[in-house]
C-alpha cells in the first residue's frame, strides 16, 4: 500500500515537472514575438472597442483586412499569382456579404458545447456547436488606436449576427445592443526575418488569443498558415506573460468555380497537437454598388 502511494506521488511530481518545463518552453517561444497588449474584462461584445476607448474617430475606417497584398510578398508567396477577385476581398473586405457555418470534429463536440456556454456569454469566439447550417455574418472595420501595440496598421474587425434583432450595421455603432458578437479582433502586421506576417489579437477576459500567420500560394487563391517555423503560431497573452500554444490554424480562400455559388469561398481549420477540432466555412459575395 505504501509503495503504491509512493509511486502515485512520484508520478504526480513527474507530471508537474513536465508541465512546468512545458510552460517555460512555451513562454520562451513567445518572448520576442510582438503581441498586442489588449485585454478584456468579463465581457467582450460588439461594442468592445468603443467601451475601451480604442476607436480612432479621427481616422477613416479601413476598407479591408489589409491595405496592400503586395506587401506580403516573400520566398513562399507571390502576390501576382493570386486571382484578382481573391486579392480584392482582402483589400476591400468591407464590401462583401458573408455567410458562415461551423463543424466541430466528433471527439471535440462535448467540449465545444461546454465552451459555448462561456463564449456566448462573453460574446467572443462565439460559434454554434454543430449542424447549424449557414448563418449570415455582418462585419465592420473600425480605425483604432491601441496604446503600446507593437504591430503596424492595426484595425478592428467586428463580426456579428443579427439573431437578437434586425438592426442595420455592425460593430461599434448605435445598434450594438441589438447585435450578438461572433468575433471581435484587432488585425495588424509586422516584419520578421524579411517576411511580413499577419498578427491577429482576439481579446479575452484577462488577456487575448493572438495568431501569427504567413501567406502561401494555393493555385490562384491564398493560404494563411501557422506552419513553416519562426514566429507563426498561436499565443495566449496572460497577466503572467505570453505563452505559445500547441495549436495550429490555416485559412484558405479561393474563387468559386460554380456560377451557382457566391464569388468566393474560404475554409478555416484549427488543430491542437495536430488533431483538427474545428472547421469554419465561409461564403463571400461582393455587395452590389449602391
Amino acid at each position: 500500500m505504501a509503495g503504491s502511494r509512493l509511486r502515485k506521488r512520484n508520478l504526480g511530481l513527474i507530471a508537474l515537472a513536465w508541465l512546468a518545463g512545458l510552460a517555460r518552453r512555451s513562454r520562451a517561444a513567445a518572448k520576442d514575438v510582438p503581441l498586442s497588449p489588449v485585454r478584456a474584462g468579463r465581457y467582450v461584445g460588439a461594442d468592445f472597442l468603443r467601451r475601451r476607448g480604442l476607436v480612432d474617430r479621427e481616422a477613416p475606417a479601413p476598407n479591408g483586412e489589409l491595405d496592400d497584398l503586395d506587401e506580403f510578398g516573400s520566398d513562399t508567396f507571390d502576390p501576382e499569382a493570386v486571382r484578382p477577385s481573391v486579392r480584392r476581398f482582402y483589400e476591400e473586405t468591407a464590401a462583401y456579404a458573408m455567410d458562415y457555418r461551423v463543424t466541430w470534429s466528433f471527439g471535440f463536440r462535448f467540449g465545444a458545447a461546454l465552451a459555448g456556454r462561456f463564449t456566448s456569454r462573453i460574446e467572443q469566439l462565439n460559434l454554434p456547436n454543430w449542424g447549424s447550417g449557414w448563418r449570415p455574418l455582418d462585419s465592420r472595420f473600425v480605425a483604432v488606436d491601441v496604446p503600446g501595440d507593437p504591430r503596424k496598421e492595426v484595425r478592428g474587425w467586428v463580426r456579428t449576427t443579427t439573431e437578437r434583432g434586425d438592426a442595420a450595421g455592425a460593430g461599434d455603432g448605435p445598434d450594438d445592443a441589438d447585435r450578438e458578437a461572433v468575433f471581435v479582433a484587432l488585425y495588424g502586421a509586422y516584419e520578421a526575418d524579411e517576411e511580413r506576417l499577419v498578427n491577429i489579437a482576439v481579446p479575452l477576459p484577462g488577456g487575448n488569443l493572438s495568431t501569427v500567420l504567413r501567406a502561401r500560394n494555393v493555385d490562384d487563391g491564398i493560404e494563411w498558415t501557422t506552419e513553416g517555423g519562426g514566429d507563426p503560431g498561436l499565443y495566449l497573452v496572460t497577466p503572467l506573460g505570453p505563452f505559445r500554444l500547441p495549436m495550429s490554424q490555416r485559412f484558405v480562400v479561393w474563387n468559386s468555380s460554380s456560377a451557382a455559388e457566391p464569388d468566393l469561398r474560404a475554409r478555416h481549420e484549427m488543430a491542437v497537437f495536430g488533431l483538427r477540432f474545428l472547421t469554419v466555412e465561409y461564403r463571400m459575395e461582393r455587395a452590389a454598388a449602391e
